[in-house]
C-alpha cells in the first residue's frame, strides 16, 4: 500500500484543486437555489379534564384541574397531524397548487400536499410542546401556514371534543320529551277512586322530579358545548423570518469539502498505485 504522506506530497495540488473546485461549484449552486424561510408556531397541550362539565359548573373542583396537560396529551394531536386532513385544508386555503406552480389538474392539490409535507414538520419538543414548522420561499406565507396548521388542529379537536356532548344532549332531549309526554298523559287522565288518585299523584311527582333532573343535565351539557375549552394553549405564534433557513450554505460547503477531499485523495491513491504497476 502506498505511503499516504508521499501521496499527499506528490498529489497535493491535484487534491487541493479538485476540492476547491467542488466547493466553488457547490457555493454557486447554493446561491442559485431559491431561499426558503422558516416559521415556527408553538403550543402546549391543554388538560383534557378541562372539558369536563363538572369543572365548568363547580368552582370548588376547578382548582383540582391544572390548565396545562401532560406530554401524553400530544399523542392524539400528533396522530391527527400526520393525516392528510390538515394538509389538504391548508393547501386549499393558500391555493398551494398555484403557489408551487403546479400545473392545474385533478391531482394538483395532491401534489401540493406532498410538497407541503416535505416543507413542514409537526412534532413535539423535549419540553412537552407541540411545534409546527413550515418552510417557504415567501416568509409571510410560511408564517401564515404555520399558524393555520395550529388553528386547524385546534378547531378539529374541539369539534371532536364536542361530538360526544352533542350526542348525549340529543339523547337527553329525546328522553325529556318522552317523560313530558307521559306526564301530560297522567295529567289528562281522570281518576275517581282515592287509592288510584294517590298513586297517580305520586307517579306525577316522580316524573316531574325526573323532568327537573333531565332539564338540569341538558343545561349542563349545553353550557359545556358553548364553552368548548381549547385543546392547545398557544405559546408563540409564528412570525415571518428575517433570514432564510434553507439552503444551509455553510453546512453544504463543509460537507462538499470533506467529500471532495476524500474523493480526490482516493483518486490520487488509485493513480499512484497504477503508476507503480507500470
Amino acid at each position: 500500500m502506498p505511503d499516504l504522506l508521499i501521496i499527499l506530497s506528490r498529489w497535493w495540488k491535484f487534491i487541493l484543486g479538485l476540492t476547491a473546485g467542488a466547493v466553488i461549484l457547490a457555493f454557486i449552486i447554493t446561491l442559485l437555489l431559491p431561499k426558503q424561510y422558516l416559521s415556527t408556531a408553538t403550543a402546549l397541550p391543554a388538560n383534557s379534564l378541562v372539558a369536563d362539565k363538572a369543572r365548568i359548573l363547580n368552582a370548588n373542583i376547578e382548582a383540582l384541574y391544572p390548565e396545562i396537560g401532560l406530554p401524553d396529551e400530544l399523542d392524539k394531536l400528533e396522530g391527527t397531524a400526520a393525516l392528510d386532513t390538515l394538509f389538504i385544508a391548508v393547501a386549499n386555503e393558500f391555493k398551494l397548487d398555484e403557489h408551487y406552480h403546479i400545473h392545474a389538474s385533478d391531482e394538483s392539490i395532491d401534489k401540493a400536499v406532498l410538497k407541503l409535507r416535505k416543507n413542514s414538520n409537526i412534532s413535539r419538543t423535549g419540553y412537552g410542546e407541540l411545534r409546527v414548522k413550515v418552510w417557504d420561499v415567501d416568509r409571510n406565507i410560511a408564517a401564515a401556514m404555520a399558524n393555520s396548521f395550529m388553528n386547524k388542529l385546534q378547531a378539529l379537536h374541539q369539534h371532536l371534543q364536542n361530538e360526544n356532548n352533542l350526542t348525549v344532549l340529543q339523547r337527553l332531549k329525546e328522553a325529556y320529551a318522552s317523560k313530558e309526554k307521559l306526564f301530560n298523559n297522567y295529567s289528562d287522565s281522570v281518576v275517581k277512586t282515592g287509592t288510584a288518585q294517590e298513586l297517580m299523584v305520586a307517579r306525577k311527582a316522580t316524573i316531574l322530579e325526573q323532568l327537573k333532573q333531565y332539564q338540569l343535565a341538558m343545561d349542563q351539557y349545553e353550557l359545556a358545548i358553548k364553552t368548548n375549552p381549547p385543546v392547545l394553549l398557544s405559546v408563540e405564534k409564528a412570525r415571518p423570518a428575517v433570514w432564510s433557513d434553507r439552503p444551509k450554505i455553510f453546512q453544504i460547503l463543509i460537507l462538499t469539502a470533506i467529500a471532495a477531499f476524500l474523493f480526490s485523495f482516493l483518486l490520487a491513491v488509485s493513480f499512484e498505485s497504477r503508476n507503480k504497476k507500470l
